[in-house]
């Protein structure tokens, strides 16, 4: 193959469409995949033992490839009393018990996530922000370090899809290992890593992509941004919401929105959580986890001595959409809303923030 140095690869190749199942197999080999599987009608990300099992052709996931980096149940340490000449984990004494700590966070080992849509490495993006930036998050952060990204652009729009108008799709220009690209019975794979390059090492079944692949997959993606099913306006949509704080809108999604939280659950971009201890019943050891928690849910806001500043439906629908449209703009010079639409397809009443920038700038 021309494009490598030695057996790693330093530029695109390709590989035949039929060869998909024998590239993930190779890549199970070195470590272990999470990629998108079918689910009845829906799809999943899980890991996957065999490259049969991979959905090729898939919808946005239930949830996003998120909750492989930020898991939505999570142990963080185990906590025991223990005898005094015991001395397993990191210990200290507590009203004169002795109290032993063991690190039970999940195996940060090296894994391939695959299959990852442009629109989710760009949550990923923020996740960086909020959990590996000032204050960072040691089981987050690692994670993250150790998981490879295997990403796909998007040559056939998703079903509730807008990521063209955030600019985090239809293509993808970086936060990628590999990219791959189906241009009809081949995949132009491109590298954008040395870890990328060295998953590729002794693949048989690649060569050389010939220049009009590339010129091919930016001709795919331009029709691929303009048959998407949603738009949303962005044109002075910070201005927008700033000056409309008491729009009718948000009373006409207080009527509907349920508060039931399935929109910020299948959100790439959501990152809040709860943390809690659970005790066993022998009152002698437990578990500190946490857990996914959602702002729509009305004990969310609530804070010492019962007040809850967001206890109204109108008030919680209004933030989701602020934080998702403006406040994360604000905070991190990066969209909130990654255009992935899980939230349309999942809300069970039909609400649609897409319809509510809309209304906003009077569409």
């Amino acid at each position: 193959m021309d494009r490598q140095k030695g057996n790693v690869v330093t530029g695109p190749v390709r590989m035949p469409a039929a060869a998909m199942g024998d590239f993930v197999d190779s890549m199970i080999k070195q470590f272990p995949v999470v990629a998108p599987v079918a689910k009845g009608k829906e799809f999943v990300f899980r890991n996957v033992a065999s490259g049969g099992e991979l959905a090729e052709e898939y919808q946005p996931t239930i949830l996003p490839p998120k909750k492989i980096l930020q898991q939505p149940v999570e142990t963080i340490f185990s906590f025991e009393k223990q005898q005094v000449q015991e001395s397993k984990g990191q210990c200290t004494s507590l009203q004169g018990e002795k109290i032993c700590f063991t690190d039970d966070s999940a195996d940060k080992g090296k894994k391939v996530l695959f299959g990852v849509r442009p629109c989710d490495v760009h949550s990923f993006f923020v996740l960086d922000e909020v959990f590996c930036g000032e204050m960072s998050d040691p089981i987050y952060c690692e994670t993250r370090q150790n998981t490879l990204i295997v990403a796909e652009n998007c040559v056939t729009p998703c079903r509730s899809g807008f990521c063209y108008y955030l600019q985090t799709g239809p293509g993808l220009s970086r936060g990628y290992d590999l990219l791959l690209t189906k241009l009809d019975d081949q995949y132009l794979i491109e590298v954008g890593s040395d870890d990328g390059a060295e998953l590729l090492s002794d693949m048989g079944m690649l060569s050389e992509a010939p220049g009009y692949m590339l010129d091919e997959k930016e001709e795919r993606l331009g029709t691929a941004s303009r048959r998407l099913p949603k738009h949303i306006l962005t044109r002075n949509l910070d201005e927008l919401l700033e000056a409309n704080t008491e729009h009718p809108v948000w009373e006409e999604l207080r009527q509907r929105c349920l508060g039931c939280g399935t929109c910020t659950m299948v959100c790439p971009t959501c990152f809040c959580y709860n943390v809690y201890d659970k005790l066993d019943l022998n009152l002698s050891s437990g578990v500190r986890q946490r857990e996914w928690d959602s702002c729509k849910l009305m004990e969310f806001s609530q804070v010492a001595l019962g007040h809850n500043f967001r206890k109204d439906r109108e008030a919680r629908a209004q933030w989701r959409i602020y934080h998702k449209l403006l406040y994360q703009q604000q905070q991190f010079n990066k969209t909130g809303c990654v255009g992935c639409g899980r939230c349309i397809h999942s809300c069970v009443v039909d609400i649609d923030l897409t319809d509510v920038a809309a209304t906003l700038g009077g569409e």
